[in-house]
């Protein structure tokens, strides 16, 4: 048995879409949902086998976790769902309050590097529970940040500034940003299951391109959203894990590394599986 850990976002979707179809999934497989930050608990807890989970857990338990092959949730400039909606401008928000999402993992350290890297402010740092909470109706908070489908659904008050950290982070460094990586414990005992799956995501990533606009219709009820705001959504996002979403991810560690939020990756180590 495989336990698949899949995030309830829009952007999981097209990938594991054939897998959630309780008919269609193969008796060897167990899904179980979550907010990234819930699926890197439970990955790091065994309770999982595999999960797109955030790409800076692979950083912190790069002894106990393998990437699989050829795939990755990210973009190659604006992503839409990784947002920070700000009172002011970002240059004004050194010591002022600004709230990160306890689902967020990757963004949270994406969104440090750019403030505390290229723009060199500090502001105080502060957490919230996006799926509960409008941080912003706080007047005290100055900008927060959104990350998935709360991102997309969010809908900031005239004036209040939208900035975009896919975006951002490619017109700072030229590269592509890598959010969520299929990471696989080390320890699991199913290796025929796991090469089964890997081919079903990759087979999946493959007809996603040629299914976008019925995917779409199929999974707009589920996330409020219309097929046609989807089918541009996943127009922004990248699925696969070549040698530029590679080299974004380990700038990202790079610098990740500088400002004490990982020791720093060597070398990503891919699971065992052919592509």
């Amino acid at each position: 048995m495989i336990r698949l850990g899949h995030i309830d976002f829009a952007n999981c979707f097209p990938i594991h879409a054939p897998l959630l179809d309780a008919a269609r999934r193969p008796v060897w497989l167990q899904i179980e949902e979550g907010s990234p930050s819930q699926l890197n608990a439970r990955l790091a807890a065994g309770e999982l086998d595999v999960a797109p989970c955030s790409s800076i857990e692979y950083a912190r338990h790069q002894d106990e976790y393998r990437v699989l092959p050829g795939l990755c949730i990210g973009s190659a400039g604006p992503v839409q769902s990784i947002r920070v909606v700000s009172r002011v401008p970002w240059n004004q928000l050194n010591g002022e309050r600004v709230l990160l999402p306890t689902a967020s993992a990757t963004s949270r350290c994406l969104l440090k590097i750019l403030l505390g890297v290229r723009d060199c402010v500090e502001p105080v740092w502060g957490d919230f529970a996006q799926e509960s909470e409008d941080p912003l109706a706080d007047q005290s908070v100055a900008a927060a940040l959104f990350i998935g489908d709360a991102a997309l659904h969010y809908r900031p008050h005239p004036g209040w500034l939208v900035t975009d950290l896919g975006a951002e982070w490619t017109d700072w460094t030229g590269l592509p940003f890598v959010y969520a990586l299929w990471q696989s414990r080390t320890d699991c005992t199913a290796p025929a299951e796991m090469l089964a799956l890997h081919r079903s995501l990759l087979a999946a990533r493959t007809v996603f391109a040629t299914r976008v606009r019925a995917l779409a219709e199929q999974a707009a009820p589920s996330y409020g959203l219309s097929p046609q705001f989807l089918t541009s959504y996943w127009a922004h996002l990248r699925y696969d894990l070549g040698a530029d979403m590679q080299a974004g991810l380990r700038r990202f560690y790079e610098l990740a590394s500088g400002l004490g939020l990982i020791s720093g990756v060597s070398e990503i180590q891919f699971a065992p599986l052919p592509d």
